[in-house]
């Protein structure tokens, strides 16, 4: 019954003339003279037709009260008193006058009598369709609605025929259909307790005592069944006719005979059909303990539903623990294979009727119906302590008709499929069958290959690995080792891959028994759109698949795609390890998908999905980049599908989340990209993915995937590209220390620059040559570069390019003691990078400027702009690494030169850690280097040493020979406690800050 808007819900049945109407949840309000209860009454049992104001009257005034002289004016006056108390309520019926009458203006659906109505309507249907649990659901809340009598305050002869039809015609009928609900599900109490308060009333009604016959041998009380009956058919002699005496005396004596031939079956057939045990059954320990525990709270009865995908264990798991758990069923247990995922037909409820039937020793007989069977085998099996085990069911209607027969069994349903809506009928427990653990898988290699074989642990962890534990494949695998016991296995297993374990092995002409065909009985049970988006999902070859992702390689709607994902995970075809808008498959089913979407989907359709797929990501990573770094450039746009799902990041978290989460996803996808053809999509999706890559220390990664660009660029015969990528690339190895390939690939790109004359181009490639000399110490050569760079910057107005080559200009200037000229730059490098918000530009002049002071000895001064320059990057939502670790440095040695020693070394420490995270060589190099000159600027020379020794070994690295050099003689000259050895202006022996100190942009 709805909460809101309940405005007349109770009217008719049970509140009228007593109490009052009800507004909303449980506010009343009395209202009204009885007269006007009456008319009200009349008009919500016609709502919406014209009532007379004849039949108003006859209804309203009794025959022994007197009728109003002037009827229209007395029902006008009585009108208008209901319309002001109608107007109080939310949804307002009306009181409309009308051709000699008046009609109320309502929505049924807030009358109870009419929700009555459509509640058994529904329930009916589910009698018909045989599902006694909605249909006693429903008819339960039907009844519910009825409080008394209906309008029971109106006296008239019209309210009181009316009254006697809906109660004989509707209310009774309604209680059959609830009963004979009960009695199918076995709620043979409930139905007993519900006769009794009925038949105070209706004591010769022969349903009535059709159904408490029914309820007493359910019970297992014959006695009393058969001592009602006699009363009963003595009184309905004398009351009712023939036909009916006859039709109760039928029925009593069907379910006497029935319990008769039940009683010798219970007494002497214990039916055992549990198949033979599976041999030295291996693992899972914990999943039996999960069915002891369930066999123990169920007691006498209850339903677990065993799911998992192809191939997992579920069936020898459920059949091992059946054989240890007989002693708690010792009326029998029964057993039955479905079907449901087989190259057999399935087998219906009707038939498994039929078979546990035949057990138990009652075998159908000739023009035996249907539900007559069904009600035998549920009173046969009424008093038994027994297990059912309804092993490979398809579906919940696979089963569903059965569970009302079983009622008072254990029984346990295995499937592929989660059978979410049988739980939630039964209230089933369910179990999740999981692939075995790694050591599981190897115990149970060993066990099969048992007097075939040995089998060392890595051999055994490596094949359980490679099978994805799934017991059916180890098995599968084991007996074909087994069978080519002259074979070496090691050679063996050096060959073996996921594709061979879904081909041919387990195929030895004794029928089709490889796993490839028991994954393929899942497949072809799906429908069309599941089927081809599990294939289609194959071809992605991250890790997993985000929701957005999965509808871009469909094809199809948002709304279709969650469906059809939800469908694959119902049926253990895709899993959801960690996140619930994230899915995955095992690697079996990655390898059977990919062979599904080679059979059966054309090679035009698989390419379309393959670009749709690459352009979702290419437009995702796009907008991410764009919403993380707003003044970033970005490589221009290419869409080729217009059915990808929209992509929008609403805050840099988002979309710092969304690099996050696909960060290994969005290398594969490059990589696969390249390797389809894809290659426009292919460097733009790489260049966009290295510059966050870059941002935040995955250096590796972003080598990786800029030599696909590289490729990837000069397949598609894209220059710019090209040239874009290979700057790219070159920054990278620069940063970790390949300095000889980085100077090959900047070379190219100016070459490529040049010859088109891409001024931008020329003077980012200028930009990184310059970075290139900072890092192996070439200072004089680093600022020529600088300067180049600067004049193609100024003449394209890019402002971001402005910003960070002041700033590289203001860095390698005042490495040269040239202080004014660098702050001059780094002036300009601030007013560029706060015109376009770049923090980490900003961060970096500001840490620039605080070493310009420093290196004059202002250290007050300098501490005041790296600590600025600190909170700037510390204030950007997504901070860079690289920043991080340079302000970190610059603070580490002020504070050091202002006496605030443990903050100096707090500030070296964090920017050795961030540098080691973010395999940022140079950076960690010159961490250590200012470590070292901390420690020995507070005597601790050992600790120096060390400091000075990692810091060598990183310069030899990247080639930046002249620093180690330098690095080795303080070293010398620290150990010799040489106290006529020059100081540098930190006082270590180190004479000069490091000139490798680059920042990635």
């Amino acid at each position: 019954m709805p909460s809101s808007g309940v405005v007349l819900v109770e009217i008719l049945f049970g509140i009228l003339g007593r109490t009052a109407i009800r507004l909303d949840g449980d506010l009343r309000e009395s209202w009204g003279r009885p007269r006007e209860h009456a008319i009200l009454a009349t008009l919500l049992i016609h709502p919406g037709r014209t009532v007379t104001f004849s039949t108003l009257i006859e209804w309203a005034w009794p025959g022994e009260s007197a009728s109003p002289r002037d009827p229209a004016s007395t029902l006008h006056t009585h009108a208008a008193r209901l319309r002001k108390s109608l107007a109080r309520l939310p949804t307002r019926p009306t009181v409309a006058p009308g051709n000699g009458g008046y009609r109320l203006q309502v929505d049924k659906s807030l009358i109870d009598y009419h929700q009555f109505r459509t509640l058994m309507t529904q329930a009916r249907d589910h009698a018909r369709r045989n599902d006694p649990v909605k249909t006693a659901e429903l008819a339960e809340q039907a009844i519910d609605l009825w409080r008394g009598a209906p309008v029971e305050d109106i006296q008239s002869e019209p309210a009181e025929a009316w009254r006697t039809r809906v109660i004989h015609d509707e209310w009774i009928p309604a209680q059959l259909v609830l009963l004979e609900a009960w009695l199918a599900t076995r709620q043979f109490d409930q139905a007993l307790i519900r006769l009794n308060d009925l038949q105070a009333d209706h004591s010769l009604d022969v349903n009535l005592a059709k159904l408490r016959i029914s309820a007493l041998y359910g019970l297992s009380r014959p006695d009393e069944a058969t001592a009602y009956y006699l009363g009963i058919h003595n009184r309905l002699r004398y009351e009712a006719d023939d036909v009916t005496v006859d039709d109760l005396r039928r029925h009593h004596e069907t379910l006497r005979n029935q319990r008769d031939n039940i009683i010798p079956a219970q007494q002497n057939r214990v039916p055992r059909q549990i198949p033979h045990d599976v041999a030295n059954f291996v693992g899972r320990a914990a999943l039996l303990t999960v069915l002891d525990a369930t066999v123990r709270e169920s007691r006498t009865s209850g339903v677990v539903i065993v799911h998992g995908m192809a191939g997992v264990g579920k069936t020898a798991l459920v059949i091992h623990w059946a054989h240890r758990s007989r002693e708690h069923f010792p009326d029998g247990d029964f057993y039955i294979d479905l079907h449901g995922f087989s190259g057999s037909p399935a087998i219906p409820a009707g038939t498994v009727v039929d078979d546990f039937l035949i057990t138990l020793g009652h075998p159908p007989v000739e023009n035996q119906t249907p539900r007559e069977k069904e009600v035998l085998l549920s009173q046969l099996l009424a008093d038994r302590r027994a297990l059912v085990i309804l092993d490979n069911a398809a579906s919940t209607a696979h089963v569903e008709r059965l569970m009302p027969l079983l009622a008072s069994c254990v029984v346990v349903v295995t499937s592929r499929q989660r059978l979410t809506k049988l739980s939630r009928v039964t209230g089933a427990r369910q179990v999740s069958v999981p692939p075995m653990s790694t050591s599981e898988g190897s115990e149970l290699l060993t066990v099969r290959l048992h007097r075939h074989r040995d089998v060392n642990r890595d051999i055994g962890t490596y094949i359980s690995t490679l099978c994805g534990g799934l017991p059916l494949t180890i098995t599968i695998l084991a007996q074909h080792i087994a069978n080519r016991e002259s074979a070496r296995l090691n050679d063996f297993i050096d060959r073996l891959t996921t594709r061979d374990l879904i081909g041919d092995i387990g195929l030895d002409g004794d029928g089709a028994s490889n796993t490839k065909t028991f994954f393929a009985w899942s497949y072809r049970s799906l429908a069309t759109p599941e089927r081809r988006l599990f294939r289609l999902l194959g071809l992605h070859p991250g890790p997993d698949i985000s929701i957005e992702a999965a509808c871009a390689c469909d094809g199809r709607s948002p709304a279709e795609t969650r469906e059809s994902l939800g469908i694959l995970l119902g049926a253990h075809l895709l899993e959801q390890p960690k996140t619930f808008d994230r899915y995955q498959f095992h690697d079996l089913l990655r390898e059977f998908a990919l062979d599904c979407v080679q059979e059966d989907e054309p090679p035009p359709e698989r390419a379309a999905a393959d670009l749709r797929m690459i352009d979702y990501y290419l437009a995702a990573a796009i907008q991410a980049l764009k919403t993380l770094y707003p003044g970033q450039l970005t490589v221009p746009e290419l869409r080729t599908s217009d059915k990808l799902p929209p992509v929008s990041f609403g805050t840099p978290l988002e979309a710092k989340s969304f690099f996050d989460r696909e960060r290994t996803t969005l290398t594969a996808v490059i990589a696969y990209g390249a390797e389809r053809g894809n290659h426009s999509h292919t460097w733009r999706l790489a260049d966009t993915v290295s510059t966050v890559f870059n941002r935040h220390g995955y250096y590796e990664d972003s080598r990786a995937v800029l030599t696909v660009a590289v490729s990837s660029a000069a397949a598609a015969g894209d220059a710019d590209g090209e040239a874009s990528s290979l700057t790219s690339l070159g920054m990278v190895l620069t940063i970790l220390g390949d300095q000889a390939e980085a100077r090959r690939c900047f070379t190219a790109a100016l070459r490529f620059a040049e010859q088109a004359g891409h001024q931008r181009g020329q003077g980012a490639t200028l930009h990184q040559l310059g970075r290139l000399e900072m890092a192996c110490g070439n200072l004089p050569e680093a600022v020529v570069l600088f300067r180049r760079c600067l004049r193609f910057v100024q003449a394209t107005n890019d402002d971001e390019a402005a910003a960070w080559t002041y700033c590289r200009l203001g860095q390698v200037l005042r490495l040269l003691d040239q202080h004014d000229e660098a702050l001059v730059h780094l002036h300009q490098a601030q007013f560029h990078a706060q015109r376009i918000a770049d923090a980490s530009a900003l961060a970096t002049a500001l840490a620039e400027m605080g070493s310009v002071f420093q290196d004059r000895g202002e250290h007050q001064q300098a501490a005041t702009y790296c600590r600025q320059a600190l909170s700037v990057v510390d204030a950007t939502p997504i901070a860079d690494l690289a920043i991080s670790v340079h302000v970190c440095q610059a603070l580490a040695e002020i504070t050091n030169k202002l006496g605030m020693h443990d903050q100096a070394y707090s500030y070296a420490r964090r920017a050795i850690d961030v540098s080691k995270r973010t395999h940022h060589i140079s950076a960690e190099a010159r961490s250590w280097e200012v470590l070292a000159e901390l420690s020995f600027s507070r005597g601790e020379t050992p600790d120096a040493v060390s400091a000075w020794r990692q810091a060598s070994e990183l310069y030899d690295r990247i080639g930046n020979h002249r620093q180690s050099t330098i690095i080795r003689a303080a070293m010398r000259r620290a150990q010799a406690r040489d106290a006529e050895v020059p100081l540098a202006r930190n006082e270590s022996p180190t004479p000069r800050r490091s000139s490798s100190d680059v920042v990635d942009r």
